[in-house]
């Protein structure tokens, strides 16, 4: 009886840093998408509880975010590892953009002024496909850029309705979660 010959199996290879990065922005816009569309529906009152739940939701999505980033990391070799650090940039641009906030709406006496992260975040994710495009050459990138800083100047103009967060949910759906999927999908075009 002959041993039977097992195929050797494909080497297991990883991902440019374009598909990594890809990987990480599918994910922002998948968590924090949803946790805006969750801020949304408590804030418009769709979701019927009460508006302290809001203050757990940012800290559940960003832990989410970083156990799921840490495990896209692992997975990733070095251009995860890279595109890890690219993202802790982008949370790190966010927390500090949100101290900022904060300290204004502390010294206004109104926290009204922390709406405005809505379009800061947005804007955000522009500068980042602003960037990307730059640096890698890739011209489709101006187009999510562009499609983030429409949303952040929507959301700037509804700044005090709770549409801006419905805003905030489809312009991370569109721009970071599609467009980081497409990326991720490792296409050049």
């Amino acid at each position: 009886m002959t041993a039977a010959v097992l195929p050797a199996s494909a080497p297991v290879s990883t991902p440019t840093l374009a598909v990594a990065a890809g990987r990480v922005l599918a994910l922002a816009g998948t968590v924090f998408g949803l946790s805006n569309l969750f801020q949304y529906g408590v804030q418009s009152g769709l979701l019927p509880l009460h508006p302290a739940v809001l203050s757990l939701s940012w800290p559940v999505a960003v832990t989410v975010f970083l156990f799921a980033l840490a495990r896209l990391r692992r997975m990733g070799g070095e251009a995860g590892r890279r595109a890890a650090v690219w993202s802790r940039l982008g949370i790190g641009a966010t927390i500090g953009a949100a101290l900022i906030l904060l300290v204004l709406s502390i010294v206004r006496q109104d926290f009204t002024t922390m709406y405005w992260m809505t379009p800061v975040g947005i804007g955000l994710y522009g500068v980042a496909w602003t960037t990307a495009a730059i640096r890698t050459r890739r011209g489709w990138m101006i187009g999510p850029a562009v499609g983030a800083f429409c949303a952040a100047g929507l959301a700037a103009a509804l700044i005090d309705s709770p549409l801006r967060g419905l805003v905030y949910a489809c312009a991370l759906f569109a721009f970071v979660l599609i467009s980081g999927a497409w990326l991720a999908s490792g296409r050049t075009a």
